[in-house]
C-alpha cells in the first residue's frame, strides 16, 4: 500500500523541503532584483541537497517511505534546480523585447526541460548511472554552475549561452566520475564558497 501524502511530511525530508525554500526564496530574491540573495538561496539548496539523503538514512523508513522520499526529492530539485536558477537569469537581466529576450527565454525553457527530463529519466532508472560516476551532469552541479557565474555578474549574452551549455550537459551521453577523496572535499567546499561570497556581497 502506497504511504499517504501526509506521510512525507516528516523529519527524514526535511533537508528536502529546505531545498525547495530556497528554490523558491531564489525566486523572490530575483524578483525583487537582489542576485546575491538570489545566488546565495541556490547555493543553500544545493547543500541541503547534498546531504539529504544521507540525513534521511539517520532515520531508517520502510520501502514505501524511501520511495515516497526519493519522489519528492527529484520533484524539489526540479523546482529549485530545474526552474529557479533560468528563472532568476531572465527575472534579474530584464532584457528588453527583441531578439535577445528570445533567445534568453528559449534557453531558459530548455534548461527547464532537459533538467526536469533528467531528473524523470533518472528516476526510471533509464540512466543506469554507474556507481563510479553519473552520466551527464548532475542538476544541482548545473545550478550551481549558474550561481558561481552570478558572481562575476554576466552579460545577458553570456548568460543566454552559459543557461544553453549547462543544459545540454544535463543531457549529454557522457560520464562524468563521482569525486572522491580531494575531489569530493572541494565539491563540498565550492557550494559553501559561492554562499559565503554571495552573502558577502548583499
Amino acid at each position: 500500500m502506497s504511504p499517504e501524502p501526509s506521510a512525507a511530511f516528516d523529519r527524514r525530508n526535511l533537508l528536502t523541503y529546505v531545498s525547495l525554500l530556497c528554490g523558491i526564496a531564489a525566486l523572490a530574491s530575483a524578483r525583487a532584483g537582489s542576485g546575491p540573495l538570489a545566488g546565495l538561496a541556490i547555493a543553500i539548496a544545493v547543500i541541503a541537497d547534498t546531504f539529504d539523503g544521507r540525513f534521511a538514512r539517520r532515520f531508517g523508513a520502510d520501502p514505501d517511505r524511501r520511495a515516497l522520499g526519493v519522489e519528492l526529492d527529484s520533484l524539489a530539485d526540479a523546482i529549485a534546480f530545474g526552474i529557479a536558477p533560468p528563472l532568476c537569469a531572465g527575472l534579474l537581466l530584464q532584457v528588453p523585447a527583441g531578439p535577445g529576450q528570445v533567445a534568453l527565454w528559449g534557453a531558459t525553457f530548455v534548461y527547464a526541460a532537459c533538467a526536469i527530463t533528467r531528473l524523470a529519466s533518472y528516476n526510471v532508472g533509464a540512466l543506469a548511472e554507474p556507481s563510479t560516476g553519473f552520466i551527464g551532469v548532475p542538476v544541482p552541479v548545473a545550478a550551481l554552475i549558474w550561481s558561481s557565474a552570478l558572481l562575476v555578474h554576466p552579460s545577458a549574452a553570456a548568460t543566454t549561452i552559459l543557461i544553453a551549455i549547462t543544459a545540454a550537459s544535463m543531457v549529454v551521453p557522457l560520464r562524468v566520475p563521482k569525486p572522491t577523496g580531494v575531489g569530493l572535499g572541494l565539491f563540498v567546499v565550492w557550494p559553501l564558497a559561492v554562499a559565503i561570497l554571495h552573502a558577502m556581497g548583499m
